[in-house]
């Protein structure tokens, strides 16, 4: 059984998978090593402080 069809939603958004959907796995150590399911794209992991400013300033602009 993959981690998606154990979890049903994912770790980083909450939103259900489609029946075989592809998804990536992240790594989460918390008292042991983990693997989560994800949709491609997302992550459980915060953004990088340049990546969170540079998208704070193009939407700012876009307003």
């Amino acid at each position: 059984m993959s981690a998606a069809e154990r979890q049903r939603t994912c770790a980083a958004c909450g939103g259900p998978f489609e029946p075989g959907e592809r998804t990536d796995l992240e790594t989460v150590v918390a008292g042991g090593i983990l693997y989560v399911a994800v949709h491609p794209r997302h992550s459980t992991y915060p953004p990088r402080r340049e990546t969170e400013a540079a998208h704070r300033l193009a939407t700012a602009g876009a307003a």
